[in-house]
């Protein structure tokens, strides 16, 4: 069973994950339907490209402030693969948003192969066992 904390902190990792994902498909599919980055972005109450990409950023941020809860070395290798994804180059929008929904993806499956391997090793403990011996 996760501790309290972690489980607060996993589930606003996912869900800031989770809207980098839905941001790059929504982007993917409207630039592969002839609508524009910046039409979608003010449908995102956003300004242009730039504010698009930003949100991605942000979203990113509030992630991995989230995972340094609890990620492990791999864990921690793999985020800073997305961050560098994030900043990448942006000529062919196309191309970065595949890129950084690839990442997104990958970041999803490293956390969910951390948590298998470490979940054996987690065990909450009572309230008894965390007391001073008297």
């Amino acid at each position: 069973m996760l501790p309290k904390s972690m489980g607060y902190k996993l589930y606003w990792a996912g869900r800031y994950l989770e809207r980098m994902e839905n941001v790059c498909r929504c982007a993917l599919l409207s630039l592969r339907n002839g609508l524009s980055i910046e039409e979608l972005s003010r449908e995102y109450g956003l300004e242009g490209t730039e504010g698009m990409i930003n949100y991605l950023k942000q979203s990113f941020q509030y992630l991995r402030e989230n995972v340094r809860g609890f990620g492990d070395q791999t864990v921690l290798i793999q985020l800073n693969s997305l961050e560098f994804l994030l900043d990448s180059e942006k000529e062919d929008l196309i191309v970065y948003f595949e890129t950084v929904l690839k990442g997104v993806n990958d970041f999803g499956s490293t956390i969910e192969k951390f948590f298998v391997l470490v979940k054996p090793e987690m065990k909450i403990q009572s309230q008894e066992e965390n007391q001073p011996e008297r």
